[in-house]
């Protein structure tokens, strides 16, 4: 109708107006429905994972929680210079333990300041209650970030209503961030959906100063994720990964690029600040790849320069598809060869560092120390199709897809 093709409502003899007005009113039910859903997932997510506090009260479990407990403290009654010069002499008896250069420290710092500010705003906690609900808290979170991943990739708030609701209940991630579960992946699994759902938000819709803004924020959530957990390296390469197979479909645009770059310099810079990392993420084997995406990037960037083209007598214009791949390929092979004796040179001094056991373990079986320590070990052995089922229950059938 004609009356309906008009930006101001007005009486319409057939009955347009009433009709717009019930399909409203019915997005607007549609919409208070999910987010009265998504309350329920949260509150599900909460519930759940506060079974343990429940049956045996405020109380820190596992022997790895309570070491992270002690750490905690130790940064809470002392400053941050002497936390990271901390040498444990009451762990790993008789030897010791140079606790603040072998730690991921993220989930200490996390727990100190939100116990700080929580009694700075006058609601009074110990550290060991805040530390018994910071896997509960950070749960329901990691629950609430990976609906917001999922929104962002589908563009349906109807998927992303179910995917929290798998989030909440989940025994892979339940089991992570039960309460007084204080271990790293209960901070850890946030920061990786915040680091995920920041990545997609920066390639996603067409505003040309988002990426560049949200890339930096990427990077930030990444070196969260880096001070959390060991796990960083799955993110690292997942995200490298993803923008080398974007750049194999011809998916290259100038969105694509700054928000990798401002991604992988704002996280490496803050990754080699944290000691147990150091200088890792430019000499570990498996963390070099994603920065050979990098410099992949920058070639690919150069070669899109109007003032690099002329030095082929090309002009950025005119230039044909195949003039453009031309170029590139004799980019990429210079790039080649000044790498090959990069690499040439540095190897023999032991510069690049191996892979480490829990790669290893992915593809090499591990070989008995006698340590029990360190055979009884997950990350040192493969995963048996029984965890997967233990872990992931229904859903391991369709975590290949």
């Amino acid at each position: 109708c004609s009356c309906c093709l008009n930006s101001t409502l007005v009486a319409c003899p057939i009955g347009c107006v009433s009709f717009v007005a019930m399909v409203k009113l019915k997005c607007i039910a549609f919409g208070l429905v999910k987010l009265a859903l998504l309350a329920v997932i949260g509150w599900a997510a909460y519930d759940i994972r506060m079974y343990a506090i429940r049956i045996f009260g405020l109380v820190i479990h596992e022997f790895d929680p309570w070491f992270n407990f002690r750490a905690t403290q130790y940064l809470a009654d002392h400053d941050w210079s002497s936390f990271f010069k901390w040498y444990d002499y009451m762990s790993w008896s008789p030897l010791g333990r140079p606790v603040g250069t072998t730690i991921y420290p993220g989930m200490q710092i996390a727990a100190v300041f939100i116990w700080n500010t929580l009694n700075a705003v006058g609601i009074e906690m110990s550290l060991n209650d805040v530390c018994c609900y910071v896997p509960v808290w950070f749960g329901v979170m990691a629950t609430m970030l990976l609906g917001g991943i999922t929104y962002v990739a589908t563009r349906s708030s109807n998927c992303a209503v179910a995917a929290a609701g798998f989030m909440a209940i989940i025994p892979a991630h339940i089991m992570r961030s039960v309460g007084g579960g204080y271990d790293n992946e209960s901070v850890a699994i946030t920061a990786l959906c915040l680091t995920f759902l920041m990545w997609t938000y920066s390639l996603s819709g067409k505003d040309d100063n988002k990426f560049s803004l949200v890339g930096i924020a990427t990077g930030l959530a990444y070196v969260c994720m880096v001070a959390a957990w060991g796990g960083f390296i799955f993110v690292l390469n997942v995200i490298g990964l993803h923008a080398f197979l974007l750049l194999l479909m011809g998916r290259f645009s100038p969105k694509l690029y700054w928000a990798y770059t401002f991604w992988y310099v704002v996280g490496t810079a803050g990754a080699v600040q944290i000691p147990v990392v150091g200088w890792g993420p430019l000499k570990s084997l498996e963390q070099l790849a994603p920065g050979g995406v990098f410099v992949l990037m920058q070639l690919i960037m150069l070669c899109e320069q109007p003032a690099f083209l002329k030095l082929f007598k090309l002009d950025k214009e005119t230039i044909t598809s195949s003039q453009k791949f031309k170029v590139l390929a004799q980019v990429l092979a210079v790039a080649a060869v000044a790498g090959s004796v990069v690499v040439a040179m540095l190897w023999p001094t032991g510069y690049f560092g191996p892979l480490s056991s829990r790669i290893r373990g992915l593809f090499v079986t591990h070989t008995r120390t006698g340590n029990p320590l360190v055979d009884s070990v997950a990350e040192h052995q493969p995963a048996s199709p029984q965890a997967y089922w233990q872990f992931l229950y229904y859903t391991c059938f369709t975590a290949p897809f």
